[in-house]
C-alpha cells in the first residue's frame, strides 16, 4: 500500500515524516518524479491552483498529497540543498524549510542503465522535506517531499514494487537517456506500469524513443508489463519554454 511506501523509507525515525504518516490515510495521492535533478516546478504545475488558471474540459483527480522525487545524482561537487533556498528567478521562490536524512536504502546501482555507477556521496541516500513556493500567479503553500538518491528502475523495483503502492501522477521530464550524467533509458518502461501502480495522471515530454536500458528494465522487474495497456487521454499541455526545454509537456488521463 502507498502508505507501507512511506514507512518503508522512513524506517524508524520519529521525524517530521513520521508525523506527516501518521496524519495520512491509507492510500496518500503520491506523484513520483523519476530523473527529478533539481527540477522542482512540479510542485507547482501540479498544484491546484495551478489547475484553476489552466483548467481542463474533463474532470482531474486532486492533487498529490506528496512528491516522491528519485534521481541517482553522481554529481560529486554540486551545492544542489546546501542552502535553504533553491530557486528564486523574481517570479518563484523555492525554499526548503525543513530537511531530515533518512534511513540508506541500499539499492543497486546497473551498469547497464547509469553511466557512473560509482554514484557520489549523495547516491543511496535519501532526505524528508518541507518545500516551500512562493509564487506570484500560484500564492504560497508548502508541499512534503521525499528525495530518494537512488536509480530510479532500482528503486521502482525494490522500493515501489514490494509495497504496492499507488502512485496517482508520474512525471516523464527530461528523462536520463544520454548526456550529463543520466544513462541508458529513455524512461519509456514508464508507460508499461501506469496500470501497475494505478496512476491516475501521466505528466510527460513525450520522449518515449526505446534505449537499451528501457530494454534492460523488462528483464530487472517481472512487475513491469511487457506489452502497454494504458489508453491516454490529453487534457493539458504547456509548451517546451514553459518546463524544461525538452518539449511540449502534455497531461494526461491514464484509464
Amino acid at each position: 500500500m502507498s502508505l507501507q511506501l512511506l514507512k518503508d523509507l522512513n524506517g524508524k525515525k520519529s521525524g517530521k515524516l513520521n508525523q506527516l504518516i501518521n496524519s495520512l490515510c491509507d492510500q496518500p495521492k503520491i506523484a513520483w518524479y523519476p530523473s527529478a535533478g533539481e527540477d522542482f516546478r512540479a510542485l507547482l504545475y501540479l498544484h491546484d491552483n495551478f489547475t484553476k488558471i489552466a483548467p481542463s474540459d474533463r474532470a482531474e483527480p486532486k492533487m498529490p498529497d506528496i512528491f516522491l522525487f528519485t534521481d541517482y545524482y553522481p554529481w560529486q561537487h554540486s551545492t544542489f540543498l546546501d542552502r535553504a533556498k533553491i530557486y528564486n528567478d523574481g517570479r518563484t521562490t523555492i525554499e526548503v524549510e525543513h530537511i531530515e536524512e533518512l534511513p540508506q536504502l541500499n539499492l543497486q546501482m546497473h551498469s547497464e542503465l547509469v553511466h557512473f555507477p560509482e554514484g557520489s556521496t549523495a547516491t543511496d541516500r535519501a532526505v524528508f522535506m518541507n518545500v516551500k513556493v512562493s509564487s506570484d500567479k500560484l500564492g504560497s503553500y508548502s508541499f512534503p517531499v521525499i528525495y530518494a538518491f537512488a536509480e530510479n528502475e532500482s528503486f521502482f523495483c525494490n522500493k515501489i514494487v514490494p509495497s504496492n503502492a499507488n502512485l496517482s501522477h508520474i512525471l516523464h521530464i527530461r528523462y536520463g537517456g544520454g548526456c550529463g550524467g543520466g544513462g541508458n533509458a529513455s524512461g519509456a518502461w514508464l508507460l508499461h506500469i501506469l496500470n501497475v501502480v494505478r496512476c491516475q495522471v501521466f505528466v510527460t515530454d513525450d520522449h518515449h524513443y526505446w534505449q537499451s536500458g528501457d530494454e534492460f528494465t523488462l528483464t530487472l522487474c517481472s512487475a513491469i508489463n511487457r506489452n502497454n495497456v494504458s489508453i491516454l487521454t490529453p487534457i493539458r499541455q504547456i509548451e517546451s519554454q514553459g518546463w524544461s526545454n525538452h518539449g511540449d509537456v502534455t497531461w494526461y488521463l491514464v484509464d
